[in-house]
């Protein structure tokens, strides 16, 4: 047996596996903490949802994935060579991070937007398509929680200087 194996479930799964998914929990609990944190609400009515619902219900399928990920079964092909990709996860957090504390400064669209261009570009999708994409996917966002759900989201900071 390998070092750097572990048994989990009679099952061998590699310390980067774990050592990832505890990271990803972390994070996820990490920003459960600042999206719990007071935030000023930007409409009237009582009974509207909060801006920080939309971060919230993320974060709460952010941190699920996680412990599924922690707890799930593997097989012993099915493992993550965590050092080989180490830069690019953490380009890929640090974009998830940016996106949720962007989301109240410059709204659902805009944080949308800029996240799903900046991933694409960290993952290496360069193409035609790439801006349109991203820009509809934004779009059908806003459009879901705006107007159909009815949820209110909050608004660039921008448009308050207008």
């Amino acid at each position: 047996k390998n070092k750097k194996d572990v048994v989990s479930g009679g099952m061998m799964v590699k310390r980067g596996n774990i050592l990832a998914g505890g990271i990803f929990l972390l994070i996820g609990l990490c920003l459960l903490k600042v999206a719990m944190a007071p935030h000023e609400m930007l409409f009237a009515d009582p009974n509207a949802m909060h801006i920080m619902t939309y971060p919230k219900i993320l974060i709460f399928i952010w941190i699920g994935a996680s412990v599924l990920y922690l707890l799930g079964p593997r097989d012993e092909n099915d493992w993550y060579d965590f050092k080989k990709a180490r830069i690019q996860l953490g380009k890929v957090l640090l974009c998830i991070v940016a996106y949720v504390f962007t989301f109240e400064y410059i709204g659902l669209f805009g944080s949308t937007l800029l996240f799903l261009l900046v991933f694409f570009w960290i993952m290496g999708y360069r193409n035609k398509l790439t801006v349109p994409v991203a820009v509809m996917v934004a779009l059908l966002a806003w459009l879901s929680f705006e107007k159909l759900l009815g949820i209110p989201m909050p608004r660039p900071f921008f448009l308050a200087l207008l």
